[in-house]
């Protein structure tokens, strides 16, 4: 019993110094990095971790750009894998090409200044056009303007290839306005055909995408977005956000009147958003994906949408419906034709981001497409789809004889 004790003891005291030596090189290995950044950031950290669970940690980093007051800083950056030598073999275990069953990395308490991300400020830190603030989701939730001077969150990146022909990406960051969840399911056989390019079709299953404003910052955004119009909270959420555009400009299409309700009601705060995809071959190659229409993509997307666990109905014309392309096409045939309304090229400004037909002087056939803009020299500017693409066509007003657009 005696010996047991003694090998037990040896066992641990080598266990604790090879942990040791170990902290100490990745030590020395990340002050060989941090070194080559002199000049361009000052970053200092507290002291790596290694955990008998095999997990790596970095405590109290902190990273301030040359010039600059403000810095980033971590509690923590911990990777751990279900490779329990994951800290012996560090970056080897996705030696050529290949996963650990399960892999992820954890971010404590980031807190990082808004004024160090001032090329874009919403919560996924997305540049917005000009006169683009306020007028869709992403763009209503900037942070900066609302008050806040720097983000919170924790964020984790997880992989799990234990099933590969169900392998799973989890993306989570919570934050002090909202919280976001991210989950790509795919097929990961299929994933090294893709990094050697005998594929281009991503492997992409199933995207589900979880969303939640807390109130208190949804009241934030709300005021500031309303300030912004120069209206009142009610009416920038009625007329705003309860607006087909708005519908629009966050999702590629209207949706309907019960998205724009549940858009409103999500604006408020306090509910939880969850949209599910299953997305059809067509969306599967990227280098198309630019020359679709947004009606299209949204059918191929197979999306639905709940708030708070309760479905969402969307509108039929802009996602999939279950029936087949070509029992959609006979049932389209059947319905009556579509009405059209004549205007003045001089009111066309206000028919943005409708279908119109217009009929041009010495030309015998009509141009259709979606009024997407009207250009410096007043021009129009039409989205056509034309030989598997997307094209914009610019009309002069002198060149129009006849204009209509498509009735709601």
């Amino acid at each position: 019993m005696k010996n047991l004790l003694i090998l037990v003891l040896v066992i641990v005291a080598v266990a604790v110094v090879g942990k040791v030596v170990l902290e100490k090189q990745y030590e020395s290995e990340l002050d060989d990095a941090i070194a080559l950044t002199r000049g361009f950031a000052d970053i200092r950290y507290d002291n790596i971790k290694i955990g008998f669970d095999g997990s790596i940690s970095i405590n109290g980093l902190s990273v301030t750009p040359a010039g600059l007051d403000d810095s980033v800083y971590i509690q923590n950056i911990t990777a751990i894998s279900s490779d329990r030598m994951f800290p012996v073999k560090g970056l080897d275990v996705f030696k050529d090409g290949q996963f650990p069953e399960t892999f992820e990395v954890n971010v404590s308490q980031l807190s990082l200044p808004l004024s160090l991300a001032d090329e874009s400020k919403g919560v996924y830190l997305e540049s917005l056009p000009e006169g683009g603030q306020c007028r869709s989701l992403m763009a209503s939730l900037n942070y900066e303007d609302a008050g806040y001077s720097k983000l919170d969150a924790d964020i984790r990146f997880a992989f799990n290839f234990s099933d590969v022909y169900n392998a799973v990406v989890n993306i989570e960051q919570f934050d002090q306005a909202a919280s976001t969840t991210v989950e790509w399911i795919f097929d990961a056989n299929k994933v090294e055909d893709l990094i050697t390019r005998q594929t281009e079709q991503l492997p992409v299953s199933e995207l589900n995408v979880t969303f939640e404003l807390e109130p208190d910052a949804a009241e934030r955004f709300i005021d500031q977005c309303a300030s912004e119009f120069k209206v009142t909270p009610d009416v920038y959420l009625d007329k705003v956000v309860g607006s087909a555009k708005y519908s629009q400009n966050s999702f590629g299409a209207d949706l309907g009147p019960e998205m724009r309700t549940s858009l409103v009601k999500f604006m408020q705060g306090g509910s939880r958003f969850e949209l599910k995809s299953k997305p059809g071959p067509q969306l599967k190659n990227l280098e198309q994906l630019q020359f679709y229409k947004a009606q299209d993509i949204l059918r191929w997307l197979n999306l639905t949408v709940a708030l708070d666990g309760e479905n969402v109905p969307l509108t039929a014309s802009t996602v999939a419906t279950g029936e087949s392309e070509e029992a959609e096409s006979k049932k389209s045939k059947s319905e009556a034709k579509p009405k059209y309304s004549t205007i003045s090229a001089s009111s066309a400004s206000r028919y943005i981001g409708r279908w119109v037909r217009i009929k041009r002087s010495n030309e015998r056939k009509r141009l259709e497409g979606k009024l997407s803009g009207i250009d410096d020299d007043d021009r129009l500017m039409v989205d056509m789809y034309r030989h598997g693409g997307l094209m914009t066509l610019t009309v002069g007003a002198q060149e129009i004889e006849h204009i209509e657009v498509l009735n709601k």
